[in-house]
């Protein structure tokens, strides 16, 4: 059986509060993160995209829509791209707890995602993965070690993310939720392991 279990982003696109944002490109920015989101709400991710896209050119420096940008990435399962959009999310607010949580189900995904034999490229398309499907079942064949391994290093890096979170948003409502995501991504890197179960440190 495939595995099912996708995780849910729980944080939404935010409002972007703009103060050290020269004015010329404020409201600008503003429109364009407003735009992006209404069309989200609409389902309309590509176009969702292409404004967060060109807010970015209009100020890079304005963390939330890096933020955003990255949330779409991940409904669209683009985790690559997410994740570099996470990535400039922290290096401009290293403080900023949701970046941290993202990107943990990024990471979480591309597990998901190796499990389910959907490897996916940058763009989020399904790389041809015909070798890891059989033909006369549509089944998902035996995982190799290679594979295991790098779902066992996805797994791990998204449990760092999720422990990140929880260190910054210490007493945030959502707190057992997350604890319970890495309890189950812990039971999970024995499961995938290839090393002995002893061997296989908690995180």
């Amino acid at each position: 059986y495939f595995y099912m279990q996708k995780t849910l982003l729980i944080i939404g696109i935010l409002v972007v509060t703009l103060f050290s944002t020269a004015c010329v490109n404020k409201f600008a920015v503003q429109e364009l993160n407003n735009n992006a989101k209404a069309m989200m709400a609409e389902g309309r991710v590509d176009d969702a995209i292409a404004r967060l896209e060109s807010s970015i050119d209009l100020d890079e420096r304005v963390f939330e829509t890096h933020y955003n940008l990255a949330v779409v990435y991940i409904q669209a399962k683009k985790y690559d791209k997410a994740i570099k959009s996470l990535e400039k999310t922290i290096e401009l607010n290293p403080d900023f707890a949701d970046a941290y949580y993202s990107m943990g189900v990024a990471y979480e995904d591309k597990a998901v995602d190796i499990i389910n034999g959907e490897v996916k490229d940058e763009d989020g398309n399904v790389k041809e993965a015909d070798e890891n499907v059989d033909e006369d079942t549509e089944t998902k064949k035996e995982l190799t070690d290679a594979e295991k391994t790098q779902i066992c290093d996805y797994m791990t890096t998204a449990i760092d993310y999720y422990n990140k979170y929880l260190s910054k948003e210490s007493n945030s409502d959502d707190k057992d939720k997350v604890n319970e995501k890495i309890e189950s991504l812990n039971k999970d890197l024995v499961k995938y392991s290839v090393e002995t179960p002893s061997d296989v440190k908690v995180r």
